[in-house]
């Protein structure tokens, strides 16, 4: 009888652990993709919250640009049709912006996340804070909290995991117009929009009628042209803006013949010079005699002047026709002895733009030229007078205070900057 050996097969340790390790592994795993997934998400929303920031600045600052209007000037401006307009140009500017490759996917509304304002200090501590009122608005707001996720694919699994709005970048943009302007002063490769050309601010001698303070000021002159900010074209009609008309040195006339000058700023006249300036505006290398700004809160500012006013200048007005720009305003005007040009005490800067440009037939150029508004950011504002407890109380009232009334204010320019 045979006997047979039983063999006892032993499994490897390393087989039976097989079933332990990985389940492990895939958690491991599952732990370090969710890690790479909140640093993408992270990087992703830094990136997409600035270009959202990026985005909403543009639009506030369109808005804001737009509540800055020649509809100011009138007797009564309609202040609901300026927030209409700056709520279109506000939707346009998101429109024309993208964030991620898509665009922002909001669309503002005025009262709900497009706010109109002014911003007034606070009572304890003087801080200025965004007050809502549709009273003469000098202020924007605009709020995008949790907008749509932009093709971000990881926020929209957190999103559903987590049930937070992860993915969703938002962002709160404020804009405000300070008319306190002194002067102006160009940045280094920002230009003032200002033509090199002073308006005779008044006459107390009577011999000249066509002054800004009575054909402007006084609302003596005559209304015939009017300005489409739609389409940017002059066209004859009413606005309820007075115009005045310009004229300058008359064949064998005395440069007080005259009520407006062309200014020389780094010029000496050269035509090409003063075309250049008249189109494309004052930059710093112009005003460098001046220590690269005109400040007029003191005193007059002496400024080299010309009554002639060149043809090649005389085209470049009528390419500038609708254009609003900066302007100065002279007292009084020293004749250069032996020579047409003058020293002109330049007073104050005001806005405008021209509606017609000829030249007559005593070989005089005629600029019919009405106020307008305009921003820049290449403007000097008065430094704030500081204020006390009683002006402090009545800070939150919408209505200005009678301190600043007594600050000078400047009805044709006004600062545009983002202050949130």
């Amino acid at each position: 009888m045979k006997r047979y050996q039983r063999t006892q097969i032993t499994k490897p340790q390393h087989v039976g652990r097989r079933g332990l390790i990985t389940p492990l592994a895939a958690i491991v795993l599952l732990v370090v993709m969710a890690g790479i997934a909140l640093i993408v998400n992270r990087l992703w929303l830094d990136a997409a919250t600035l270009e959202v920031t990026t985005c909403v600045e543009t639009a506030v600052l369109a808005a804001g640009h737009e509540l800055a209007a020649d509809e100011l000037l009138k007797e009564k401006p309609d202040y609901n049709k300026l927030m209409e307009r700056a709520e279109t140009s506000a939707n346009r500017a998101l429109k024309l912006n993208t964030v991620a490759g898509q665009h922002i996917g909001i669309q503002l509304t005025t009262g709900d996340n497009l706010l109109f304002g002014k911003t007034v200090p606070l009572a304890e501590t003087g801080e200025r804070r965004f007050l809502q009122t549709d009273h003469e608005p000098l202020s924007v707001q605009i709020k995008t909290d949790h907008t749509s996720r932009l093709n971000n694919p990881i926020a929209e699994l957190l999103s559903e995991v987590t049930r937070t709005n992860l993915g969703s970048p938002g962002t709160q943009i404020e804009a405000s117009l300070d008319n306190h302007v002194v002067g102006i002063r160009p940045f280094e490769n920002v230009a003032v929009p200002a033509f090199p050309l002073a308006i005779l601010k008044d006459d107390p001698t009577g011999k000249h009628t066509e002054t800004w303070e009575l054909q402007i000021v006084q609302k003596k002159g005559n209304d015939e042209y009017q300005f489409d900010p739609a389409t940017g074209k002059v066209t004859r009609g009413t606005d309820g803006i007075p115009e005045i008309k310009l004229t300058g040195k008359p064949r064998r006339g005395e440069i007080s013949d005259a009520n407006m000058q062309i200014l020389d700023f780094d010029s000496q006249f050269n035509s090409e010079v003063v075309v250049r300036q008249i189109l494309s505006g004052l930059s710093k290398q112009d005003l460098k005699q001046y220590h690269g700004e005109l400040l007029f809160d003191s005193q007059p500012v002496q400024i080299k002047c010309s009554p002639n006013i060149e043809n090649d200048e005389q085209d470049a007005f009528k390419d500038m026709l609708g254009q609003c720009r900066i302007c100065f305003l002279y007292d009084k005007i020293n004749a250069t002895p032996r020579s047409y040009n003058g020293i002109a005490d330049c007073t104050k800067i005001v806005a405008g733009r021209i509606m017609d440009v000829q030249r007559l037939e005593n070989q005089t150029c005629e600029i019919i030229l009405q106020p307008g508004v305009i921003t820049s950011r290449a403007v000097v504002l008065a430094k704030p007078k500081p204020t006390t407890d009683t002006e402090n109380t009545s800070a939150l009232n919408s209505k200005p205070s009678a301190d600043d009334k007594k600050q000078s204010t400047n009805k044709y320019i006004y600062k545009l900057y983002l202050t949130q």
